[in-house]
C-alpha cells in the first residue's frame, strides 16, 4: 500500500459527527461500552456485532425478539388507540392506525407508554422545500417593503439566515414516517434494533445469529441505508457514505 492509498484509507475511516452518533446509538442500544470510537473506525458490522457479544453477555435463549418487541407493539396500539389487535398483523401499515393528523401527538404516547428509545418522525422533502421558500420569500418581501437595495448575494445570504428558523417553525408538520417503520413489523424491527439489550435482558439473546440481525437494522436506521445493503463486511463509516 502506498502512502497516498495508506492517507485515502485513513480518511475514509474517520471517526466524524456522523460516525460518533452511530457509535452513541449503538451503546445505548446494546448497553455497553464500546471504548475510543476512534479506535473502532473501519471495523465492519460483524466484527461490531462480535465485539458486542463479547461486551454484553446476554443470557442465551433461543427466543424470537422481533416477535416479542412486535406483541409488545400490539398491546400498546391496542391500551392507547382502541386498535383491535386482530386488525394488527406485521404487514400492517403504521399510517392506517397513525393517521397523519394525529401522529406526532400519538408518537410521543408510544414512546411514553413503551419506555422505549423510538425512531424519530423525519421531515418530508417538500417540508425543506417549503421551508427554504419561505425564508427566501420573507428576505424578498422585507426588501421590497423596506426598499432595500439588497442583491442577489445577500439575498441568498440572508435566506439561508433564516432557513433554520423557518424550519423549526415547521416542526410539527413533521410527521413522516422512517423508511423502515412504514408497517407494524418493520417497525418493531427497529424499536427492537434500538432497545436491544432492554429485550435481551428479559427473554435471552438467540445464540445462533446473535446480535449481528439487529446491528445490521440500527445501522441501516441511523444511516438511512435500505437494510438490505448493510452486510456483516459493511465497514463503519467507509462504506455507509457518512463522516
Amino acid at each position: 500500500m502506498t502512502l497516498l492509498d495508506a492517507d485515502e484509507k485513513k480518511e475514509l475511516n474517520e471517526v466524524g459527527e456522523d460516525t460518533w452518533e452511530l457509535f452513541a446509538a449503538i451503546e445505548q442500544s446494546f448497553a455497553v461500552d464500546l471504548g475510543d470510537y476512534y479506535a473502532l473506525a473501519g471495523i465492519s458490522v460483524g466484527e461490531l456485532a462480535e465485539t458486542i457479544r463479547e461486551l454484553a453477555h446476554y443470557p442465551a435463549e433461543e427466543s424470537c425478539l422481533s416477535a416479542v418487541a412486535f406483541y409488545r407493539l400490539r398491546r400498546a396500539f391496542e391500551a392507547l388507540f382502541n386498535v383491535p389487535r386482530t386488525s394488527i398483523r406485521p404487514a400492517t401499515p403504521v399510517g392506517k392506525v397513525m393517521p397523519w393528523r394525529h401522529r406526532r401527538a400519538q408518537w410521543r404516547r408510544l414512546e411514553e407508554h413503551l419506555g422505549l428509545t423510538v425512531p424519530g418522525l423525519k421531515y418530508p422533502g417538500w417540508l425543506a422545500l417549503l421551508s427554504f421558500v419561505t425564508s427566501t420569500s420573507l428576505v424578498i418581501l422585507a426588501r421590497e417593503l423596506l426598499g432595500s437595495k439588497l442583491g442577489i448575494v445577500g439575498i441568498i445570504v440572508w435566506s439561508f439566515a433564516l432557513f433554520l428558523p423557518s424550519l423549526v417553525a415547521f416542526t410539527p408538520l413533521a410527521r413522516t414516517l422512517p423508511p423502515s417503520c412504514t408497517t407494524m413489523g418493520g417497525l418493531a424491527n427497529v424499536v427492537l434494533a434500538r432497545n436491544y439489550a432492554v429485550f435481551a435482558s428479559q427473554h435471552g439473546s438467540p445464540s445462533e445469529k446473535g446480535v449481528l440481525p439487529e446491528l445490521r437494522q440500527l445501522v441501516a436506521d441511523e444511516t438511512g441505508t435500505a437494510f438490505e445493503e448493510i452486510s456483516s463486511e459493511t465497514r463503519i463509516p467507509a462504506d455507509l457514505n457518512i463522516y
